[in-house]
């Protein structure tokens, strides 16, 4: 980088007097004057020969210059996400791009294929699961009411058990011996009829038929008092144990049943398992058809922002591995440059400050630029300030990436003030001084100098129309007599 200039302009110097030679002048003798008096040639001898120029107000720029290589925010080789030869590469070196437009194409029939397959295992997964959620659905319905029935299967067998543990009760006895009594008293009518009919029969009085009759009708009430003896002797007895075995055995078996009922709850748990297996199975396999739908898009390689192809990589035909450089996309819409700045700077330049841009492939062209960052910390050991200058190419595009910039940073802008030229300065010690002439005498002024070019400065401690010496002022002291040379 090249070190800091400060540089001036519109400024007017109306009389800047200098010559470069200095007359001497000498004492001689002549044949028709005659010789000056003593205390003259002391005088003249003491005055010294200067040139001077005249203080004038104009205007003062103070600019710092910063130089560096222009560069792209967006320089981009785009590149191949997959494998697989190239089947299009529409674009040249040179040719503007949009963000989106293809660069290059690479062939898809196996991917494509792959889709299809993928595809398909999303739907059979949907089926799956839609089948999963109609079980998930009736499966409790099917439990509860299997729960239902063997609950009622046990509550009936254990009755039964209950009813034959504690045998017959005090009314079913009582029940049953008066079904004896009736049944006997049934047998005692129908025996005596019988009997009166047989005599009745002997004696001619009835006919054969009704004898028998009386005959059947004694049979059957000699049955049932024998039924309803049986009966009363059961239920005098109680149950069999055989049946009591029994009954306990239907108790146990029904217990069971509804055991196994209740453990059909874990089958509803299995069953909301079994839906979310399937949803998992069904996301994965969306997940596998959108990866390789994305690697189908992949397969077109596109300019990720807008900008001019610099470099075509690749060629129709070409079998490119995953990561192959496909193109070069530069951005030449904006550009920018890094250069140094001394220290002492750092309180004069801020962001946001305009810089002057000048390029030597367009020397008679500016372009307008301004300071995008200050860098936190110092570029070198020599702890120069490092900026960032950003500027906008103009539509025609005419900078390009590497091209040498030139910055000027307006630091300061100093209008109407006393410009003094430098060759008037005498520096030393760090002081700043200029001799000033008034009436033939050489008087000295301490300067503070403000701002300064490649010129002139501007100082306090003179004032706009003062003549100042600008040569020959090393010779002089204070209050010395001057000889000014003519213009």
């Amino acid at each position: 980088m090249k070190p800091i200039t400060r540089r001036w302009s519109q400024y007017g110097i109306v009389s800047m007097v200098a010559s470069l030679a200095i007359v001497m002048a000498g004492c001689g003798r002549g044949g028709g004057g005659g010789a000056p008096a003593p205390q003259a040639q002391a005088s003249e001898a003491a005055a010294v020969t200067v040139a001077v120029a005249t203080i004038e107000s104009g205007n003062l720029f103070e600019t710092a210059s910063v130089t560096g290589e222009l560069q792209s925010y967006n320089d981009t080789t785009v590149a191949t996400k997959l494998g697989g030869r190239i089947i299009e590469a529409p674009v040249l070196e040179g040719q503007r791009v949009r963000k989106g437009d293809v660069l290059a194409v690479q062939d898809a029939t196996d991917l494509n294929l792959q889709i299809r397959q993928a595809e398909a295992a999303v739907r059979a997964a949907e089926s799956n699961l839609r089948q999963a959620e109609i079980a998930a659905r009736t499966q409790p319905d099917q439990t509860d009411a299997q729960i239902r029935a063997a609950k009622a299967a046990l509550e009936s067998a254990r009755a039964r058990l209950r009813a034959l543990q504690t045998g017959a009760r005090p009314q079913e006895r009582q029940q049953a011996e008066q079904a004896v009594a009736a049944a006997r008293a049934n047998f005692e009518l129908a025996r005596a009829n019988y009997e009166r009919a047989q005599q009745l029969y002997q004696q001619g009085a009835i006919p054969k038929q009704q004898l028998d009759s009386a005959q059947t009708a004694f049979e059957a009430a000699r049955a049932q008092l024998r039924q309803a003896e049986e009966a009363l002797s059961l239920v005098r007895e109680g149950p069999r144990q055989e049946e009591i075995e029994a009954a306990e055995q239907a108790v146990r078996q029904a217990e069971e049943a509804y055991r196994q009922a209740t453990l059909g709850k874990a089958q509803d748990e299995l069953a909301q398992r079994r839906v979310e297996a399937a949803r998992a199975a069904l996301q994965q396999a969306q997940a596998s058809l959108a990866l390789l739908r994305q690697q189908l898009a992949d397969t077109v390689i596109r300019a990720p922002f807008d900008g001019v192809v610099a470099q075509r990589l690749v060629e129709v035909g070409v079998v490119a591995g995953a990561g192959t450089p496909v193109a070069r996309i530069v951005s030449l819409d904006r550009l920018y440059f890094e250069g140094t700045l001394p220290e002492v700077l750092l309180r004069s330049v801020r962001v946001g400050m305009p810089v002057s841009v000048r390029v030597d492939a367009f020397p008679d062209r500016a372009f307008n630029a301004r300071i995008e960052a200050i860098y936190p910390a110092v570029a070198d050991q020599a702890r120069n300030l490092r900026i960032r200058v950003s500027l906008a190419n103009p539509s025609d595009l005419p900078l390009k990436t590497g091209l040498f910039a030139r910055g000027e940073i307006l630091i300061r802008e100093f209008k109407n003030v006393p410009l003094t030229p430098k060759l008037a300065l005498l520096e030393k010690g760090g002081i700043t001084r200029v001799f000033v002439v008034e009436n033939g005498v050489a008087k000295q002024r301490t300067l503070k100098v403000i701002a300064t070019n490649t010129q002139v400065v501007y100082a306090e401690g003179v004032r706009a129309g003062e003549t100042v010496v600008t040569r020959g002022q090393d010779l002089l002291s204070d209050g010395q007599p001057v000889r000014v040379l003519e213009q």
